[in-house]
């Protein structure tokens, strides 16, 4: 899930300070949360654009091939066996090769939100047998290791474990209570699932990837401006849980501290800039996908067969062998996105 920093709970018996003030989510309107909101949205709407950009390539495909269940008469005679082959223009040649685009691109989005959801489930399943107990809001749960995160797609929740309860100072623990409860709030871990998804099924858009980046680290740092707008501009609780959580031998799954993070608790704004022109490019390029797919497929004409060899007089071999050599290109590019290493990793483990 999320690299989470940290979680608090709204109160700590053992000095009698009382959270109660930061245990509501502080929302933050600052530099990262604006960049966070813009990096999300222009993200979701080229994915969309994306995958919508397909539906005409599909349409002009099942409008300029003809396929038959007989053998089309296109012939070919190799050492005496009479053989049948597709015939096609130019422009169905470039449907076709847009529409096999298309279908692995559509392979590997379903294959990545399969991966999301069992991912989620499998998570799900071992937080419930570390039965977790609930307390004002935040379940916690009986683990000597400093830990915290916000898990769970539909509904995010915050946990932390008994290690970071009592390794943490009252000022640290509502910090992180109120960086996880803002992750919380905008459903980042279903967010950040649903860029993932995308950045794997637009593999031929590095736009895609960049905006997917900068959500990643953005995420982070505006949930870590809403602890610091919190603890009215105090940023000195929030430092000493990012380094007990980092620190030690028993340091948690979320050991380890983007360099953004520091940047911002040094006072420097986030480095991560919109790609623009990256953006305008992903835009031209699905632009001129689409405008292939109309103005080609109106000249394009294709036809052929798929009668299964030896079973037909005039088998078609070529169209025969498109097939099974697509799905294997499908199989292994999907095989290859979902085993990079920024797969979801649970937290616990």
């Amino acid at each position: 899930m999320l690299k989470a920093m940290s979680v608090s709970i709204d109160s700590r018996a053992t000095d009698g300070t009382s959270g109660a003030g930061l245990a509501t989510t502080a929302r933050s309107d600052g530099p990262a949360a604006r960049a966070f909101a813009l990096a999300w949205t222009a993200g979701l709407l080229l994915g969309l654009l994306g995958l919508a950009s397909f539906v005409p390539v599909f349409a002009r495909l099942l409008e300029s091939w003809r396929l038959s269940a007989h053998a089309v008469a296109h012939h070919v005679s190799i050492l005496g066996q009479t053989l049948s082959y597709p015939a096609a223009n130019t422009g169905a040649v470039i449907v076709l090769a847009l529409a096999l685009l298309g279908g692995i691109v559509a392979a590997i989005a379903l294959c990545a939100i399969g991966s999301e959801m069992r991912a989620a489930r499998r998570l799900a399943r071992r937080l419930a047998r570390l039965d977790p107990a609930p307390r004002d809001g935040v379940f916690v749960i009986d683990d000597e290791r400093p830990d915290a995160f916000c898990a769970g797609l539909l509904r995010p929740r915050v946990y932390l474990t008994t290690g970071a309860l009592a390794g943490l100072d009252a000022p640290a623990l509502d910090a992180v209570l109120v960086h996880e409860r803002e992750h919380a709030r905008r459903r980042d871990p279903l967010r950040l699932a649903t860029s993932r998804v995308i950045a794997r099924s637009l593999f031929f858009l590095p736009a895609i990837r960049e905006l997917r980046r900068g959500q990643k680290m953005l995420a982070e740092v505006s949930a870590d401006e809403s602890a610091v707008s919190a603890a009215a501009g105090d940023r000195s609780a929030l430092a000493r849980a990012m380094l007990s959580f980092s620190e030690g031998p028993k340091a948690g799954a979320s050991a380890g501290v983007d360099p953004a993070r520091v940047d911002y608790l040094l006072g420097e704004a986030p480095g991560w800039r919109f790609p623009v022109l990256m953006c305008t490019a992903a835009l031209a390029l699905l632009a001129l996908v689409v405008a292939l797919a109309i103005l080609v497929g109106r000249e394009a004409a294709g036809s052929a067969t798929l009668d299964p060899p030896f079973l037909s007089a005039q088998p078609c071999v070529v169209m025969l062998a498109l097939i099974p050599c697509a799905a294997g290109l499908i199989a292994i590019r999907a095989r290859r996105v979902l085993r990079r290493p920024d797969r979801v990793r649970s937290p616990l483990s």
